[in-house]
Order: C-alpha cells, then structure tokens, then sequence
C-alpha cells in the first residue's frame, strides 16, 4: 500500500492535501498534536495524533506506517516562535532532524518540506531570486532555514530525496490573525463577512502572493516530479504581484458595497514594504514544470465564491 504521511496533519493545507494527493497515494496519514483536524479529510486519509519532536513516536509512525513519502508541515508560525523560542526551536527545527533522521532509518524515499519567503531578511532585491542571502530577521525565518540547510545535508551526504518550496504569503481561508502576511487574505474575509476592512499597508506596496490552491498544485506537482530532472533541492514559487490597492480594486468589482479604505500601520507598513514585490520561479518551471494557475481575478472570484459559501464564521 502505497502511504504518504504529512506532519502538521490537522492544519488547513494538510486536510486539503489529503483530498489533492488521493490519487497519488491509497492512504494519507495525517500527524499532529491537535485533537483534530481544522477541516474535513479525503476519504483514504486517517489522522493521528503525536508530537514531531518526540523521537519514539516518530519512529512507531514510520515503522507501523512505512510511507513511501512525507510532507513536513508541522511547524509554530511567526508569532508563536516569538511567544516561545524554546518550543520554537524544538518543533520547527528539532522536529525537523528528527522527521528527516527518521526517514533516513526507515528508508522513505521522499520528503518534502515547505519553507517561505521569512527565510530571507534584510535589504532584499525586488525580484527575489532562490539564492539571494538568507538573513531572517524572525526566529520563524531562522528554523525555516535551518530546516532547508538540514534536508540539503542529508541529500547530499546521505542520499536522502529532500525537496522543498519556499511560499510567498500565502491567501488562504485559514491565515493567521494579527500576521503582516495575512493581510490580503484577511482583506478578502473581512469584506465579504463584514462589509468593510482597512489596510494597515501603504495603496502603492506591491506585495508577492499565492492563493492557497496554486500552493496544493505545487506541492503535488513537486511529490510528482521526476528527480533526476531536479537541478536543486529547494524552489522558490511566485504565484502573483498585486499592488494593495490592486487587492483593494478586486475587491470592490465583486463587492461594490463593501468600505475598504487604507490606514497605514507605521510598523507593519514598513514591514510590508520591505518584502519583495516579485519572486523567480524560473527555476521550478524548468525542472517540474511549475505554473500557478490563479492569477488576482481567479484568485478573488474563487476565494470570494467560496467565503460567500462557507458557513463557517
């Protein structure tokens, strides 16, 4: 039986993924130390709970399970990092040696980690390349990074079939409250469910975007990807660029009704300012043939269509 286990199981893109891997994989374990999943699963998939950064319990996983592949999810975000720098540390980079020291022991043939655009930091180009430095500034960036050093270790001392993409901020039903990066996906749902939103961020600041099912797309593609074509392990992914204003304007042709108006937060304003408007993802279009298939208008019609759908407030 041919399994893929995901970690970070309960979280929004592990419980999507269960139904997008369906027909890569006849079982789809989902791993997490939540009580359950945030959304419902695909029908090949079970979940079960356990902690990434406990080593017997990892290891009872892969033996019981022997997964063919492992999609590493599991990870605190931005500002629970801050919050705890221990816990941090010990399941965003911890966790992560023992998942890929793990799959090494068990002999799983692949793993695929996801990574963002935190890893950088400082003066950044405003087209992002995937070997511009990486010099985060949050303790969130640094475990990310941390976790693609790991897996570009274990490749190529110990031949271990590591493959990662890094996210740009990510529009999702599921994003973070209170997270600068969440900012066009809190745009989207406070507009349709309360009529109104104001942008802590400058009109002008062009902001590199992905709608959450470009990155199910891309992850599948990368599971798919033949690698002897892989010409690097970790691949930067660009699904758009949109201005804030732009997000705004795509808002108001589908809502006209809704008060949107920019009332820019000094800290977070800066913030945004200083992330690149554009990523190159020439590289994951020349080795797996990587496309995002949602640009802004099939972004806000789909994510519009959807909030409007969802009962769930």
């Amino acid at each position: 039986m041919k399994t893929c286990l995901i970690t970070g199981g309960a979280g929004n893109i592990a419980c999507q993924l269960s139904f997008t891997l369906a027909e890569r994989f006849d079982r789809i374990v989902l791993f997490d130390v939540a009580e359950q999943p945030i959304g419902a699963i695909g029908a090949k998939a079970r979940f079960e709970r356990g902690d990434v950064a406990d080593e017997s319990q990892l290891a009872e996983m892969f033996q019981r399970h022997q997964p063919q592949a492992v999609i590493h999810l599991a990870a605190l975000l931005s500002a629970s990092c801050e919050a705890d720098r221990a816990r941090a540390w010990r399941v965003n980079a911890h966790g992560s040696y023992l998942l890929l020291e793990t799959a090494l022991r068990f002999a799983c043939p692949m793993v695929v980690f996801t990574s963002t655009v935190a890893s950088y930091g400082g003066m950044l180009p405003q087209v992002l390349a995937d070997d511009t430095p990486q010099w985060p500034e949050g303790l969130y960036g640094v475990t990310k990074v941390a976790g693609e050093r790991l897996g570009n270790y274990f490749h190529r001392r110990h031949g271990l079939d590591f493959r990662c993409v890094r996210l740009p901020i990510t529009i999702s039903r599921f994003a973070p409250l209170g997270a600068a990066s969440a900012l066009a996906s809190h745009a989207f749902i406070s507009a349709v469910r309360e009529k109104r939103f104001s942008f802590p961020s400058f009109p002008e600041t062009p902001l590199a975007l992905i709608y959450v099912e470009d990155v199910l797309r891309a992850i599948d593609g990368l599971v798919g990807a033949d690698s002897q074509a892989l010409t690097r392990r970790v691949y930067n992914l660009q699904g758009m660029t949109a201005t804030a204003e732009e997000i705004a304007e795509s808002i108001r042709r589908r809502l006209p009704d809704v008060e949107l108006r920019f009332d820019p937060e000094p800290a977070v304003a800066k913030l945004l300012a200083s992330w690149p408007g554009a990523i190159d993802d020439s590289a994951a279009r020349r080795d797996w043939g990587w496309r995002a298939a949602y640009d802004l208008e099939a972004t806000a019609d789909d994510f519009i269509r959807r909030l409007k759908n969802d009962p769930v407030r």
